[in-house]
């Protein structure tokens, strides 16, 4: 069976889960310029449920977001306020990749510290953001995934995956283009406890 057989296999089998830190960068476009900042954070999917928490830091502003799927409920919160709740998309991690959607094996690099397949996505029509607890925050607009790449060792397990996304959105009254990386590795395939929030 070829690495991408095997990795699907893995992905979309019932029992699939998955836990690991998230590392990224965004980089604003202002009119006048532009400047980057950090992203980290925690990444977390135990079957069709999920949960993501990041912050970022930008121009001295810190952002915090949680985003949680629990069966058929979505939970968000940014800066640590009042939970909202609203029907889940049902785009999971499991759907994704079970959903024949065409994955290339790019050959082997180096990414989180090991040598990996990288298993790119030629066509990301389809692809929801809130599949990785991705959500546009407040005042953010034409949020789009522009490129996504799962690692995977040779018989296929699952390390990571690599997300590139674009939104757009007002700094200081000033309108800016944003990009987004996100680097998400699997640290560990067992272990994993998901619950709704409780206030």
């Amino acid at each position: 069976m070829s690495t991408v057989d095997s990795f699907k296999a893995m992905v979309t089998s019932s029992d699939f889960q998955a836990q690991g830190s998230v590392l990224g960068s965004i980089k604003v476009n202002l009119v006048v310029g532009s400047t980057s900042g950090s992203i980290t954070g925690t990444f977390m999917v135990k079957g069709g449920d999920s949960a993501v928490s990041t912050t970022s830091n930008v121009l001295g502003i810190t952002t915090a977001n949680d985003n949680i799927v629990v069966g058929n409920w979505a939970y968000s919160r940014t800066n640590g306020g009042q939970w909202s709740t609203a029907a889940a998309s049902g785009k999971t991690l499991q759907s994704v990749v079970g959903s024949g959607i065409v994955l290339s094996d790019d050959g082997v690099e180096a990414k989180f510290g090991k040598q990996l397949h990288r298993l790119s996505v030629a066509n990301m029509a389809g692809v929801d953001p809130s599949t990785f607890g991705i959500s546009a925050g407040p005042g953010q607009e034409n949020l789009t995934l522009t490129s996504l790449s799962f690692w995977a060792e040779e018989d296929g397990t699952p390390a990571g995956l690599t997300i590139e996304a674009s939104f757009d959105q007002k700094i200081f009254i000033t309108p800016s283009h944003e990009t987004v990386t996100l680097d998400i590795s699997i640290d560990t395939l067992s272990g994993v406890t998901i619950t709704a929030p409780t206030s």
